[in-house]
């Protein structure tokens, strides 16, 4: 785990828990997966992530993370209203922060 990584991810999941989820997201799909999915399986992933795994997920969870990163990817720029957009890109933010730590670990044999 890197702690710089896992620290940032801690300070934006925090920020993003205590947001309001935006109106304009409500009936957003992309690729057949609805940003309330999205929501809340990044938000299952990173608790475990900053919680008791304390920057370790298992391979479903990164692949989890990794689809959602894919979605978020492809519909932040779609999205016009500046509420919605801050909110999905700040997940985005955080599924590939989680993605490179994990990418690092790996390379160190964490």
């Amino acid at each position: 785990m890197n702690k710089a990584l896992f620290d940032e991810v801690s300070v934006l999941f925090a920020e993003q828990r205590g947001l309001t989820y935006p109106d304009d997201l409500i009936s957003v799909e992309i690729y057949g997966h609805s940003m309330l999915l999205i929501d809340s399986d990044m938000a299952g992933c990173v608790t475990s992530y900053v919680g008791h795994k304390r920057g370790v997920l298992d391979a479903d969870q990164l692949r989890i993370v990794r689809e959602c990163a894919r979605d978020l990817g492809a519909l932040v720029p779609r999205l016009r209203r500046r509420e919605g957009r801050t909110y999905a890109a700040r997940w985005l933010r955080i599924a590939e922060l989680i993605m490179g730590d994990s990418q690092e670990g790996a390379r160190y044999g964490e």
